[in-house]
């Protein structure tokens, strides 16, 4: 009978990890597509230790390789997609499954029904209170349920007592389970009175105990469960000396949280608390391998966490992830990384002596902004701590000398520089870390050649897709990107060709691809791009000439995710067939092919310029992705091999406006349009330069004068 597995614990833990949830995104989290990150970036987790990951993920790594949680990331699926994620970098959800609260044990209630009958008992309540209880939510009471009074009815048939008894006992337990909290004369009304043998009173004073558990009288509970600690019955006996202690843990933390369940752990009474740790510690010396030694070992954790003692948690929590088995855990693995990052790793500023934990820690204290960051000294003075793993202290030291002191040669006198056997995460971290400090010292063709040579070694998981992401950047930078859509490339990521086709591949190479790549969709993008760039950068003659390539039925797969967009299904090619002929706003333009000629003419031609940002404004062309370069040390954040300067339709506007020989609805809707640029935020919606509201308030003044009589002049009230 397991009473009162959880408290308040779980709420407060559930907030803390909604917290740090949200701490590096809102509702949404997209990728940035490099590898050298020295602050936090949990929305872009890499395969390899670094001080940019979140701390659970260099804390799975750890794990994988000592073979207690091997990485097993999450397929992607159309919101990944949308948000811009391929395979490498991922958010930290990617390697974690949705965490579970703490484990209940249920039982089938036939059975107990079953014993019940047979017993003839009668149950009056249909729903144990315990089991009414949210997943998740924390309660003395959660383990008042049907498996708990099953496990007690078990043991009661098993004893030696009369008749009468058994069925009064087992009466009395069926009637605890319609509610959580009792007072000490309903619960004593709920007892029998008339048992005569010893055992059927020490069952009887267990029921007390654990009703005054359930009730949040713990120090009653603790006493009526001391008194039971020589009962001859052996399961009375083990059980009584558990939940003694868990008594006076209760009692010793019911102070420390506030009115939302958050810890306040100084009103931990640390009286209180020092006994519980013995009363675990006493029943765990007794009962190594007992029915609640999980339980326990896992509430001496919360003792060590209530007590602020980080050496002793983190002692715990390295036994239960790379030493207990999954019977000896009272949360699994999953639960158990992301216990540890909340209630120690996030909190935690002083080293600890369980390497596996002190590493993750020091990562997190190389990033620029923590307080206090990590010197090189201290780091050094951990080298006792990682007697048992030096070549991870030796990794962290040049991890150190790269992200902290920005010194590559340092950092690659600590790492091996022969390649190993046996390509494990600390391996590929090594290896990574050794590259990143080739290019960083701009020896990119030292660089390259460790890429190419670790590609046949990448056996885990993500680790093949971070190497492609490293090697492609390695040729972009390189000015070698026809390398990455060559015949024999080894980069098949789908995401890291889509981006350099749509940022920095030139119109040569779009056009090669539409001829030769395998994937249609990366063909239709490659088409797509190549078509928007000749518009977009005014090469009409080039767009009149790759438009006869498209063909007469033209795909209309939306091709959002390829070409950037956020949770949008984006364009199609159709989009290159626009007509012109619906405009919304009473100005004629004619097809996007007719007003590229028009503009192959005469770039300067006023309805040329106002129909092409007609074409923009009608297709939600402003901000498109393809416009909006990546930062400069993200993959396809090298300028553009594509040639001619990004057109804008407010520019556009602008010149229509200045032209005084521009037919007048041409200059009406220009000054129109472009005064539109800004509403109605009074933000520029439209790209080009910004223009003050004094500029703005003279073109409304020009337009509500010069062309008043305008539809454009009579329809518009305000300027931004």
């Amino acid at each position: 009978m397991r009473i009162g597995l959880l408290s308040s614990l779980t709420l407060a833990l559930g907030a803390l990890l909604c917290n740090q949830a949200q701490a590096s995104s809102d509702d949404s989290c997209y990728p940035r597509w490099t590898l050298l990150k020295k602050n936090l970036e949990g929305c872009s987790s890499l395969p390899f230790l670094n001080p940019g990951n979140d701390s659970r993920v260099n804390l799975r790594l750890l794990l994988a390789d000592s073979g207690a949680l091997p990485l097993a990331p999450k397929a992607l699926d159309a919101d990944d997609l949308a948000e811009g994620y391929g395979a490498v970098p991922f958010p930290v959800w990617h390697l974690s499954p949705p965490s579970s609260s703490e484990p209940i044990v249920t039982t089938d209630d036939t059975d107990l029904n079953g014993r019940l009958e047979a017993l003839q008992v009668v149950r009056e309540t249909p729903q144990a209170a315990g089991d009414a209880f949210l997943s998740g939510e924390g309660s003395r009471c959660r383990s008042n349920s049907d498996a708990s009074a099953q496990a007690f009815i078990d043991q009661l048939i098993a004893a030696d007592l009369p008749g009468s008894e058994r069925q009064a006992l087992a009466q009395s337990r069926v009637k605890l389970l319609a509610a959580c909290s009792w007072e000490s004369p309903q619960l004593a009304s709920l007892l029998p009175t008339n048992l005569q043998t010893p055992q059927g009173k020490d069952f009887a004073t267990y029921l007390q105990a654990a009703g005054d558990f359930y009730s949040g009288r713990f120090s009653e509970a603790d006493a009526a469960f001391a008194s039971l600690k020589d009962s001859p019955n052996a399961w009375l006996k083990e059980t009584a000396l558990y939940m003694n202690a868990r008594s006076t843990l209760n009692n010793a933390q019911q102070n420390a949280f506030d009115e939302y369940g958050m810890p306040e752990l100084e009103h931990v009474d640390k009286s209180l608390l020092q006994q519980a740790e013995t009363g675990f510690d006493a029943y765990l010396q007794t009962y190594p391998q007992g029915a609640y030694a999980a339980s326990a070992k896992g509430l001496l954790r919360r003792v060590h966490w209530l007590d602020g003692n980080p050496d002793k948690l983190a002692a715990d929590y390295a036994w239960q992830m790379t030493q207990a088995n999954d019977e000896q855990r009272n949360l699994s693995l999953n639960d158990l990384v992301e216990e540890v990052d909340t209630k120690l790793l996030m909190v935690n500023h002083n080293p600890i002596s369980t390497p596996l934990l002190l590493a993750v820690n020091d990562l997190m204290w190389m990033r620029e902004q923590p307080e206090p960051r990590l010197t090189r000294e201290a780091l050094q003075q951990q080298k006792a701590a990682f007697a048992a793993q030096p070549a991870l202290h030796d990794y962290l030291l040049a991890a150190f000398a790269l992200y902290v002191d920005n010194n590559p040669d340092a950092a690659l006198k600590l790492l091996p520089g022969e390649l190993p056997a046996n390509l494990d995460y600390l391996a590929f971290s090594q290896q990574t870390l050794r590259g990143l400090a080739l290019e960083t010292k701009n020896d990119r063709a030292g660089a390259q050649a460790l890429w190419l040579q670790l590609l046949p070694l990448a056996k885990q998981p993500l680790q093949r897709e971070q190497l492609e992401l490293a090697l492609a950047m390695n040729y972009e930078r390189n000015q070698q990107l026809a390398k990455v859509f060559a015949a024999d490339s080894p980069i098949k990521s789908p995401q890291v060709r889509f981006i350099l086709l749509r940022h920095v591949a030139g119109a040569d190479l779009l056009r090669q691809q539409i001829g030769q790549a395998a994937d249609p969709v990366e063909r239709n993008t490659a088409q797509f791009v190549l078509l928007y760039k000749d518009l977009m950068r005014s090469q009409y003659a080039a767009f009149a000439s790759d438009l006869k390539q498209l063909p007469a039925s033209v795909s209309e797969e939306k091709l959002g995710y390829s070409l950037g967009a956020v949770y949008s299904d984006g364009p199609s090619l159709t989009l290159f067939q626009w007509s012109g002929d619906a405009a919304e706003s009473g100005y004629a333009c004619p097809s996007i092919a007719q007003t590229a000629a028009t503009l192959e003419k005469d770039g300067k031609n006023p309805q040329g310029l106002n129909c092409f940002g007609e074409f923009i404004l009608r297709n939600g062309l402003d901000g498109m992705p393809l416009d909006r370069q990546p930062d400069s040390p993200s993959l396809g954040g090298t300028p553009t091999a594509f040639k001619g300067e990004l057109f804008s339709r407010l520019e556009g506007y602008k010149q229509v406006i200045a032209n005084t020989k521009a037919p007048r609805d041409d200059r009406a809707y220009a000054l129109y349009r472009a005064i539109n640029c800004y509403a109605p935020s009074g933000n520029n919606r439209c790209g080009g330069k910004e223009v003050e509201p004094a500029v703005r308030k003279a073109w409304f003044r020009q337009l509500k004068g010069t062309f008043a009589d305008t539809q454009w002049g009579k329809s518009l009230q305000y300027y931004w």
